[in-house]
């Protein structure tokens, strides 16, 4: 593939030249000349239709968020030299937040006691709950977890007591920006 920086003739250039080149201009206003894709005859397996379908949302979402002025602003701080607000809001619509770690350690069914969420996402969540659940999973209390200051981690502090710790089990709902209003 060639890239063609500065030049006057080509800057700004897109099409196609026959059916052998294609120039388009990538968000850096880089002009980048290729070889034009050739059609397969192949059927597309059901794993490939599954991907098509998620970039076709994920393009919708990335044209509405961009149509959102102040979510577009948010997204084009996170862009890197190359990228557009458009470009951040498609991938942060294909990736789904990661709860990766969960410590409740300090948890000992006291009120007052505080459990510890690390969730990884590659823009910024909206908001995250938890419940937490007896053995029987009859709810015992349920509220909103609060970020820390370390942008990594969200913090519950109990507010009911929990006599049978042994058995508690958590749900842990995450409510990430790509949000289709």
């Amino acid at each position: 593939m060639a890239r063609s920086t500065n030049n006057v003739v080509m800057k700004g250039v897109s099409g196609t030249i026959g059916k052998m080149l294609v120039f388009r201009t990538n968000a850096a206003d880089k002009t980048i000349i290729a070889r034009r894709p050739k059609q397969s005859n192949k059927p597309l397996t059901v794993g490939q239709l599954e991907v098509r379908e998620r970039f076709t949302e994920a393009a919708y979402y990335a044209k509405s968020a961009i149509g959102n002025p102040v979510l577009k602003e948010q997204y084009q701080a996170k862009a890197r030299p190359g990228q557009s607000a458009y470009n951040i809001a498609f991938a942060d619509y294909l990736k789904a937040p990661a709860l990766r770690k969960v410590m409740a350690d300090e948890y000992m069914g006291q009120i007052g006691d505080k459990l510890t969420f690390r969730i990884i996402d590659n823009f910024k969540l909206q908001s995250v709950n938890v419940r937490i659940l007896d053995e029987d999973n009859n709810v015992i209390e349920q509220g909103a977890v609060t970020p820390l200051e370390n942008g990594l981690d969200w913090q519950y502090t109990a507010t009911v007591a929990n006599p049978t710790v042994l058995g508690t089990n958590l749900e842990v709902t995450v409510k990430d920006t790509p949000v289709m209003w």
